[in-house]
């Protein structure tokens, strides 16, 4: 029990939790919507600002998803990058062979990529992380990719995140084709008080908690903001830290609460978790076959999966009628959902196309000439049972709908009782 007693907090706030939980606020909505209009404009270089655990590789991982379905999208880490990793990763994830070359032959094949792809009026899209932490030897590459350009068009945009030494790079004299390009810069702010309480609620939620106000009281919330400032990479740590003071967390995906708090060396009052009611159950396991031929087995170590072609999914289809994006699934207590990510060829699930759907033991999933068979779903709760029985499905409210709703209706109630004190 103590070995396990961590599971769901970790789901939502470790270091293994899952990439994809996202939950937008007012600055990570606005920092998307910027960089986003950064690039329709011709010079097309966005920089995104903001300390460690302000939330950057998250949303800049969300902008390569989002512009992956379209465009030839890089993404990179720029801690300690050399010129070769940066050249190497950029025809890597063009699809291109790189192979053992010197950085001058890798830097014509980018060229030639980038140009050929503008000239069809597809620029590629160079995301860095942290690139205020490359190697100055990588800085002055990327100051000659800035430079590319064919017919009077830059023929590599850029979005780079960076903290301190960001403005640095804006500013550099060794920066010369970069800063002619004239980047646009986007300062991240924390959240707000409410925007944490709504942040810290979400995320429990998401690992498959549906008592996240128990666990994390509006005073919790306060005090945690206090202390992480509002950033989100700093608030995930608190409260991690916060829940595994907490005696008793239960083991499995089921949980059940007592009355009781617990407190850590600042003071921060948590409630203690009960240990009754928990339930061991196998993780749901995707069989995926082509012709009849098993190509492998996926098991559930996390509540969230992208499926597609391209790099960024978790479960990689290697099948031309399936988008770079093309699915998602998503675990929670008492159902598996199945949503289609606006793939150009559709989902199919026992031959019946769908948009949404939940998912039962030896449904079967149709991705071009893939299959993918589910097993061991989890058990469907009555609340699904009667969204199975409407007459259009496709249509039904999605899982996440569900637990919005119920979290608006917990604010709704806890602020009535807070309001009678």
């Amino acid at each position: 029990m103590q070995a396990n007693h961590s599971v769901l907090g970790n789901r939502a706030f470790g270091e293994d939790a899952d990439s994809l939980t996202t939950i937008k606020y007012r600055s990570h909505h606005d920092a998307l919507s910027f960089l986003q209009s950064s690039l329709r404009n011709p010079n097309g270089i966005g920089l995104l600002f903001g300390p460690e655990g302000a939330g950057k590789t998250t949303i800049a991982r969300e902008l390569a998803m989002q512009l992956s379905a379209e465009s030839d999208v890089v993404f990179v880490n720029g801690v300690h990058l050399k010129p070769q990793g940066l050249l190497s990763k950029m025809l890597t994830q063009f699809g291109l062979d790189s192979g053992d070359e010197p950085d001058d032959v890798l830097l014509k094949a980018v060229t030639d990529f980038a140009m050929h792809q503008t000239q069809s009026w597809r620029p590629p899209i160079l995301i860095i992380d942290n690139v205020d932490r490359m190697y100055p030897s990588s800085l002055r590459v990327l100051n000659t990719l800035a430079a590319i350009a064919i017919q009077g068009r830059f023929a590599l945009q850029l979005i780079l995140t960076g903290d301190k030494g960001m403005q640095a790079l804006a500013e550099s004299d060794g920066m010369t084709s970069f800063i002619q390009r004239d980047p646009v810069m986007y300062s991240l702010l924390p959240l707000s008080s409410k925007e944490t309480m709504i942040y810290l609620h979400a995320r429990m939620q998401a690992a498959g908690s549906e008592r996240a106000d128990t666990i994390f009281p509006f005073d919790v919330c306060d005090r945690l903001g206090e202390q992480s400032g509002g950033w989100p990479g700093k608030l995930n740590q608190f409260a991690l830290e916060a829940i595994k003071r907490s005696a008793g967390f239960p083991v499995s995906v089921v949980d059940t609460y007592a009355p009781g708090e617990a407190s850590d060396e600042s003071g921060v009052q948590i409630p203690v978790l009960g240990q009754e009611a928990t339930v061991s159950r196998k993780p749901p396991k995707l069989i995926v076959t082509r012709d009849g031929e098993t190509l492998g087995e996926f098991t559930f170590n996390e509540n969230k999966l992208l499926i597609g072609r391209s790099d960024f999914a978790d479960i990689i289809i290697d099948d031309d009628y399936v988008s770079k994006i093309h699915a998602a699934l998503l675990l929670y207590t008492d159902a598996l959902v199945l949503i289609d990510l606006n793939s150009a060829n559709g989902t199919t699930v026992n031959s019946v196309r769908t948009r949404k759907t939940i998912l039962k033991d030896d449904d079967v999933i149709s991705l071009g000439n893939h299959r993918l068979k589910i097993e061991d779903a989890p058990p469907i709760s009555s609340e699904m049972e009667e969204l199975l029985k409407a007459p259009d499905t496709i249509k039904m409210k999605n899982l996440v709908d569900l637990r919005r709703q119920r979290a608006r209706r917990r604010v709704v109630a806890a602020k009535t009782r807070k309001g009678h004190h």
